[in-house]
């Protein structure tokens, strides 16, 4: 939380890391956690609590780690200058090169921060960052229109995608075979997308997850909280639904990438993220095709120095496989 004593965040980052280090993970994900007033009628099933800025988060985060963290960053809800402020510090003190703009969580109110268009101009100024976008299925079932957003945001700089945690398969498999046949219409290279799942193991857990926008089909909630273990039952669905998006979006042209969060910090759907990652990663890997091997590396402070950077590797989320483990800033709480 806002205001987390330093020695409680590193703690905090220890006890993830001590979890973490035995998957193979490109980085990690740090979220800008915001209450979203406006996003939807329902009541938010988990009061939302200020935590601290993610940007310093994510840098004990990289240093204990190792890794580079992607921050997200939602750009409406500060001023301008908020945002230009900020930023600075990002990728100043705190080092940062890789973000994940996020927009206002409803078209209904003005913010009063900068636009995407204007937020993705300032980072373009900054050489050595590098950004990319959320991206919605929903919306694409919605609108149908989706696809020319993410072409859009491509034209201002974005480098990948990350999609909203996945429960509906089908919706997402439609948005990715758009995007390919719209890139290969317009002769572009498609960006990679990262598939985020969430799992779910308690009926307030499904509320936020449907708070948050997702489509949580109603066969799928049953089967999941009717279950003798939900948490496990969310994992292997979500694992099944992974396999279905990689086989039906096969020849879409999209290099794809997977994401893992736990949108609670319920014990029994931490562990299940750690566990949905590790089967996640694996099916990623295999469904490349060819021959793979993993390896360790010691974190003495000459190969920290030594490592490059997400940025440098052709951009994050590009040149890797892109096995983002998502680590929030709600871990460093009071």
């Amino acid at each position: 939380m806002a205001g987390t004593e330093p020695d409680k965040v590193s703690a905090e980052c220890a006890k993830f890391l001590t979890r973490a280090r035995n998957i193979a993970a490109d980085g990690f994900l740090v979220y800008d956690i915001q209450d979203e007033a406006g996003r939807t009628t329902m009541e938010r099933p988990f009061p939302f609590r200020k935590m601290m800025d993610c940007s310093a988060y994510g840098q004990v985060l990289n240093k204990m780690s190792g890794k580079e963290s992607i921050l997200y960053k939602c750009v409406a809800e500060a001023d301008p200058g908020g945002f230009a402020g900020w930023m600075d510090t990002a990728t100043g003190p705190h080092e940062h090169q890789c973000f994940n703009l996020v927009g206002g969580a409803t078209s209904s109110r003005e913010y009063s921060g900068p636009t995407m268009d204007d937020a993705a101009a300032m980072l373009a100024k900054k050489k050595t960052t590098a950004f990319g976008c959320v991206t919605i299925a929903e919306r694409h079932t919605k609108k149908g229109t989706e696809h020319e957003l993410l072409a859009k945001k491509v034209k201002l700089g974005a480098e990948w995608f990350i999609s909203q945690a996945i429960y509906d398969p089908t919706a997402m498999s439609k948005l990715i075979n758009d995007y390919g046949a719209l890139c290969k219409e317009q002769g572009t290279k498609p960006k990679k997308i990262v598939l985020t799942f969430a799992p779910c193991g308690k009926p307030k857990t499904a509320l936020f997850i449907e708070w948050l926008g997702v489509n949580m089909p109603e066969d799928i909630k049953t089967q999941i909280l009717e279950s003798a273990n939900p948490a496990q039952t969310s994992v292997d669905l979500l694992c099944g639904m992974c396999r279905s998006i990689l086989q039906d979006c096969a020849s879409s042209g999209v290099p794809l990438g997977i994401s893992v969060e736990s949108v609670s910090i319920f014990k029994v759907e931490v562990e299940a993220s750690f566990d949905m990652f590790n089967k996640l990663q694996v099916m990623l890997l295999d469904n490349h095709g060819v021959p793979y091997a993993l390896k360790w590396q010691t974190l003495d402070e000459e190969s920290k120095k030594s490592k490059p950077s997400l940025a440098e590797m052709a951009l994050p989320l590009v040149a890797g496989l892109a096995l983002g483990f998502l680590a929030r800033p709600a871990l460093a709480k009071a």
